[in-house]
């Protein structure tokens, strides 16, 4: 369980705060990555787009954020308004084989899209379920 606000106004991947530690019994172990994310994107204009993807260690294993000739995003608002707002709390699963009993290290890294018109994706807002994520690492035997 994480609860440390992190806000990103970068268009680079930076780490939201959210990690775990996991060591395999076995190389044919497979671990099953839960993330549930709190997240808050907003923007001062009609939408707003970011994203978060998963990494073990310092690799992506996954990155489920679709690519334009801009960039990636994967969650997303558009308002009639003069602002746009999303709060989420955004679930994603991830079984991955580290062939490894090594301990491994999960975290989630988060982007904004635009970071024009104050663009920013904050993770664990304190104005969210209290601000919490969790990652949960589970070995399943392969």
């Amino acid at each position: 369980v994480d609860d440390t606000e992190v806000s990103i106004t970068s268009a680079t991947y930076t780490d939201t705060s959210l990690s775990a530690n996991i060591t395999p019994i076995s190389t044919s172990s497979k671990i099953l990555v839960t993330v549930n994310h709190n997240v808050r994107l907003q923007r001062s204009t009609t939408n707003t787009y970011g994203g978060y993807k998963l990494l073990r260690g310092s690799t992506d294993i996954f990155n489920p954020n679709p690519n334009d000739g801009n960039g990636p995003f994967g969650l997303g608002y558009t308002s009639g308004e003069t602002s746009a707002v999303l709060s989420a709390f955004h679930t994603t699963q991830f079984l991955d084989s580290p062939s490894s009993t090594s301990q491994q290290t999960y975290k989630t890294q988060g982007r904004v899209y635009q970071t024009s018109s104050s663009g920013q994706i904050r993770f664990n807002y304190g104005g969210n379920n209290n601000g919490k994520s969790v990652m949960t690492l589970m070995e399943v035997a392969g």
